[in-house]
């Protein structure tokens, strides 16, 4: 295998002018000062230009390029109405009826939309995959039929003559029990949703109320009189309403949740599927939280946004993070999910720098708004009865001044029962060092538990934190995108050598705990690559700790790797930042995947260090 392309030659100066001339690796000390990870020079190769792009290509990734200052939700949709053309151009397939493969009869009939042909189906299916299908322990068997890329070994499966995939790819060992995944909505609320038709008088009820407490505090504040207090008092006696007492948040009611040094794997977007929260789960995570959800989304029934509830049978402290700006509708929506999904703590979103998000007052906007982040609190707390309520915000939302301390003191009061500070203003997003000292100042000041978050990347990194900061814990985010095993790290407190075998066997893990939630047919492998794949736009930045050099200390997060060869052919392929070679990846483990097939990552999270000390790149992730 080639060495992997690296990042754009920024050691240029080390290199001769003769074209000709030999590529010189650069010192330690150079590699240090430019906010480089410190290879030793043996490891090192000369960085590889970035191949020439035909414009198709040029095109797709432009588009998913961040827009300079951070805009990259733009982009985003750039892309996405991108590919819903290039949908659009293509024409529609009819594909096998699933009613058919799952249950061998379908209630349409000739009337159905979709094919009923078996067998011209089998004909143009790809060929199976090795090793046995994932379902195969699964109580009524696999649920895919003839669709399932593993048909050959399913007990009624007639096999396709023995067709299988190049015996390159991996076998992956199928479960031995498939545990039905948790909060999995009724259809019958999903149409109330949708119909606007679901009863949310209590939360509406609780809004009102605490509105007018709000309300009355402010007057108290400044009106004087005995006289006036009285007649405010009885108005607010003739006012009240006979839920009034839904306001008062129920503290002895609700589940606590012990934070204290308990490893919490943040929430994050498009990676922190349910497949990966399982693989962090058997490395060591102690509480798990689902992908940002939007409040309105969730209100209106979308199933697209319900499936980021899902929970896993193995996550025993599971939260739901959900991002609204206004009391109304977040309070619906915690009634909602308190109402109808399995959920320990409920999580708001009120630090996500994303452009789109904030210009509609929700995350990092509603820290201009203290007065709407109190209300929203106390509004959700209030609807809540057993699950408790948790929130992440961010330092401030400019770098003029730092606000996350001046209300700390107040978020118990308001009825959270934890919050987790990020190091970072909006403006900063993931550039530059998280901000500790203000961490630790804001805990000092703080009402609840304090969870700090910010490039924790080694297993010393967490214990510092702890008893230097004085945090209750902290949250780990791309640390554990870039190094899943960060978890097993900071229990065991060592820093873990770990090879490129074993590497793989954790995506191993991944790839089968994609096909148990995406399905084992052709779209579920096809989704459990696509996901697979977003991982690997993370996992590529690890740099092995024995190809340090360890008199410049431990590598940081916002350190580049160099261009540089590992000590196998497979710790150099997964090192490469060509997504074709994370492509190969994916086949040794899902075969090939589909003619044509090209992956651009949606995240592009560098926010690495450059040469004067500021960090680079922007990530979407809350």
């Amino acid at each position: 295998h080639t060495a992997p392309r690296a990042p754009p030659r920024r050691f240029s100066a080390r290199m001769s002018s003769d074209a000709g001339a030999p590529w010189t690796p650069p010192t330690s000390a150079e590699l240090f000062a430019s906010g480089t990870v410190v290879v030793k020079r043996e490891f090192l190769v000369e960085p590889r230009p970035p191949p020439p792009l035909d414009a198709a290509t040029h095109a797709d990734a432009g588009d998913a390029a961040p827009i300079s200052g951070g805009g990259t939700f733009g982009a985003f949709n750039k892309r996405a109405k991108f590919a819903e053309k290039s949908r659009a151009d293509k024409p529609r397939e009819r594909g096998l009826c699933n009613q058919l493969t799952r249950e061998g009869k379908c209630a349409f009939g000739d009337a159905c939309k979709y094919s009923h042909d078996v067998d011209a189906f089998l004909k143009t299916k790809p060929p199976d995959l090795p090793g046995t299908c994932t379902f195969v322990n699964k109580e009524g068997g696999c649920p895919y039929g003839v669709r399932c890329r593993y048909y050959g070994t399913h007990a009624t499966g007639e096999g396709r003559d023995g067709a299988t995939v190049a015996e390159s790819t991996t076998t992956l060992e199928p479960p031995k029990t498939v545990e039905k995944e948790m909060n999995f909505v009724d259809k019958d609320v999903m149409v109330r949703l949708r119909k606007k038709k679901y009863d949310f008088s209590r939360a509406d009820t609780i809004v009102k109320d605490v509105l007018r407490a709000m309300e009355t505090k402010k007057d108290e504040q400044t009106k004087a009189g005995e006289e006036s207090a009285a007649k405010r008092a009885k108005v607010d006696e003739e006012n009240r309403t006979d839920t009034g007492a839904f306001t008062k948040a129920r503290v002895e009611e609700k589940r606590t949740i012990d934070f204290k040094d308990k490893l919490y794997l943040a929430p994050l977007t498009t990676v922190g599927n349910l497949p990966f929260r399982r693989v962090c789960k058997t490395l060591g995570a102690d509480i798990t939280c689902g992908e940002m959800a939007l409040c309105t989304s969730l209100l209106q029934g979308l199933p697209s946004e319900w499936a980021l509830l899902r929970r896993h049978k193995s996550e025993d402290i599971f939260g739901v993070q959900i991002c609204g700006g206004y009391p109304d509708s977040v309070t619906r929506c915690c009634q909602l999910l308190e109402d109808t999904i399995d959920v320990d703590f409920i999580d708001i979103n009120m630090g996500c720098p994303i452009d789109s998000v904030c210009q509609k007052g929700y995350g990092s906007m509603m820290l201009e708004k203290p007065k709407k982040m109190e209300t929203v609190i106390r509004a959700a707390s209030a609807a809540l009865g057993k699950c408790s309520l948790t929130f992440k915000t961010r330092m401030a939302y400019t770098d003029k001044s730092r606000v996350a301390h001046t209300f700390a003191p107040k978020v118990a009061e308001w009825g959270a029962a934890a919050m987790t500070l990020h190091g970072r203003t909006r403006a900063q997003r993931y550039r530059s060092v998280a901000d500790w000292e203000y961490i630790k100042l804001t805990k000092e000041s703080s009402s609840v538990p304090l969870i700090g978050n910010g490039d924790v990347y080694m297993q010393k990194d967490y214990y510092t934190h702890l008893e230097e900061h004085s945090v209750d814990t902290c949250m780990l985010a791309r640390g554990a995108l870039i190094k899943p095993w960060l978890f097993t790290e900071i229990k065991e407190r060592r820093d873990w050598d770990i090879s490129s075998r074993e590497r793989f066997d954790i995506l191993k893990s991944f790839a089968s705990f994609g096909l148990e939630h995406w399905g084992s047919d052709t779209r579920g492998v096809e989704s459990t690559r696509k996901y697979l794949l977003e991982w690997m736009s993370f996992t590529y930045r690890y740099t092995p700790i024995g190809l340090l050099d360890h008199s410049y200390g431990a590598a940081a997060m916002t350190q580049r790797p160099p261009a540089f060869v590992g000590r196998d052919d497979l710790e150099t392929l997964m090192a490469s930042e060509a997504s074709s070679d994370w492509v190969k990846i994916s086949t040794m483990l899902l075969g090939p995947p589909p003619e044509g097939f090209a992956f651009q990552p949606k995240h592009k999270s560098n926010a690495y260090a450059s040469e004067s000390g500021a960090a680079l790149g922007d990530m979407d992730q809350g």
